[in-house]
């Protein structure tokens, strides 16, 4: 079976769930074409798959504007779909955004799963490096993640139709309390945009951070230059090799959740 497998990731969670998914896949003898969802990388799709699986995480209780832009891109011409999101905490009511947009799209939702990975945003801006917090946040996700992934995978194969995407039981408490207090810190981190900065004396100009973004929102130009078009999705911070990019400085000495400690935290967890 053609499998386009589409991934949107920020510090690295969900490239990490994608990464098994697709392994998996393959040992499933599937045919799997894997792409990072940038600006650019929606322009050279095409619809050459049988089925579509779709991951991003959950930013500001919704999904990443890229992941919508996949809609406009692609037609479902009645063809599977299965979504996996990681999350901090709550995934608001991005999968039934997506459910819904699948079908006006003529997906066929077949299959969700959301995991629960390390808040990036709360380690990067709150939580120092090497503290006992950085030790406690850092093994807060979903237990048995592979066995997650497996009954995921499955559904591949029975194929049916998901008409609804029913509530958890904690939705009351969520729509009462947490939304309330998460629509405030979702505000608090969209002024973040426009107030990144860099440490241009020890910069080193590698490129990762504007290669990576994918909102293509940095720019060299007499230095590493941030635009206002940003999904704070926090690749560049975590992930710069000589940590000079940050929040006006108040993410220095924070903790660092890069692609490499992810690696580093689940190794022989999952």
């Amino acid at each position: 079976m053609k499998i386009l497998l589409l991934y949107y990731s920020g510090a690295g969670n969900t490239k990490y769930i994608a990464n098994i998914i697709e392994n998996k896949l393959i040992e499933q003898n599937n045919i799997v074409k894997s792409k990072i969802i940038t600006e650019k990388s929606i322009n050279s799709l095409d619809n050459d798959f049988d089925i579509l699986f779709l991951g991003f995480p959950i930013i500001f209780r919704d999904a990443p504007k890229l992941v919508y832009k996949i809609f406009e891109k692609l037609s479902g011409e009645n063809r599977p779909i299965m979504v996996f999101v990681t999350k901090g905490l709550y995934s608001g009511n991005a999968l039934q955004y997506i459910h819904k947009i699948s079908l006006e799209n003529n997906f066929i939702p077949i299959g969700f799963l959301d995991i629960l990975m390390p808040g990036t945003d709360l380690l990067t801006y709150v939580i120092k490096a090497n503290s006992f917090a950085e030790n406690i946040f850092t093994k807060i996700h979903s237990p048995n993640i592979n066995r997650k992934i497996n009954v995921f995978i499955s559904k591949m194969d029975k194929n049916k139709s998901i008409k609804r995407i029913y509530t958890k039981w904690y939705t009351l408490l969520d729509n009462l309390i947490v939304k309330k207090l998460e629509i405030k810190a979702d505000n608090d981190h969209k002024d973040w945009i426009g107030k990144f900065i860099v440490n241009k004396e020890n910069c080193i100009q590698c490129m990762k951070c504007i290669n990576r973004c994918p909102r293509e929102n940095i720019k060299l130009n007499n230095g590493i230059v941030f635009g206002m078009d940003c999904d704070v999705c926090l690749f560049c911070i975590n992930n710069c090799p000589k940590h000079v990019i940050s929040i006006n400085q108040k993410t220095n000495n924070k903790v660092k959740y890069s692609e490499e400690k992810i690696n580093k935290i689940f190794k022989n967890k999952i």
